[in-house]
């Protein structure tokens, strides 16, 4: 029982790292990343659209902990990738607009070219730019020419081959743009084994495009809990966004800053047991 969980923490490990790679790829926006959460940072390629989530059985309360959808992004000629969330309303308890409610947005831009995110808050009037922290350059790295496509770097099949079981899903028009589709199943374990009806398993579906090098479509449920959640892309419209997307507003309090070290852990050795 131990070693059947300590596989399935490993392979959902595993899981997050492929499939939830977006806080990595905020926390610094350099020259030679792939992918900005589901998007790719793939220039001559613009578009924009909506992105919309639907959760079907589960209950209020974890109705209120989820952000609000649609989601806004963006990508430009330049591989430049701007997502607008709304994230609350923020009430104004004092001054002349006391007791008015404003949208608060989160607005991330990813700008390769430059190096920088920047981070808008459309609430409190600010923008933080985050410069990109320079990197030495490593032995036997990747050439442009020579790196993945987007959607090799974020289907699961490309990272666990043999692993776990990924049934492939062929191809499928989705939204207007060609699309490939993959789903695999987790089991969820409860940690009781002497209850094994307790159990479920979760499963996952993720159709990514190469010709527009992001995820369109996420599909989640759970066997126990009935929960399914779907992320669709949708309004897809492969035109160049407007240029002021990407621009942080007049009147606007900004503050710069250097992306800190990403710290790297040794693992250390187990100690020798004693004769």
């Amino acid at each position: 029982m131990r070693s059947h969980r300590f596989l399935s923490f490993s392979l959902l490990t595993i899981c997050f790292a492929v499939l939830f790679a977006a806080s990595s790829a905020k926390a610094q926006c350099s020259a030679d990343i792939i992918g900005f959460g589901d998007i790719g940072v793939v220039a001559t390629n613009p578009f924009h659209a909506e992105i919309t989530r639907t959760t079907t059985g589960h209950t209020d309360t974890q109705a209120l902990l989820r952000p609000r959808y649609p989601e806004l992004v963006a990508r430009d000629s330049q591989g430049r990738i701007r997502t607008d969330r709304f994230a609350g309303d923020l009430k104004h308890d004092t001054g002349p607009d006391a007791g008015s409610k404003v949208e608060m947005h989160m607005i991330l831009i990813c700008d390769p070219v430059a190096q920088t995110m920047t981070q808008i808050d459309t609430a409190t009037l600010t923008a933080k730019i985050i410069h990109s922290r320079p990197s030495a350059p490593r032995s036997g790295a990747l050439q442009p020419a020579a790196r993945k496509s987007f959607c090799s770097s974020r289907m699961l099949s490309s990272h666990v081959p043999g692993r776990l079981p990924v049934e492939d899903l062929g191809d499928q028009t989705i939204e207007g743009v060609e699309a490939h589709g993959e789903r695999y199943t987790m089991p969820m374990l409860n940690g009781i084994a002497a209850d094994q009806s307790l159990n479920g398993e979760s499963t996952h579906e993720r159709w990514c495009s190469d010709s527009l090098s992001a995820i369109v479509l996420t599909i989640s449920s759970n066997t126990k809990t009935t929960m399914k959640t779907t992320l669709a892309m949708q309004k897809i419209d492969r035109i160049e966004p407007d240029p002021a997307l990407f621009q942080i507003p007049e009147g606007y309090t900004v503050t710069e800053s250097v992306a800190e070290p990403r710290e790297r852990h040794t693992p250390t050795a187990a100690p020798a047991e004693q004769p």
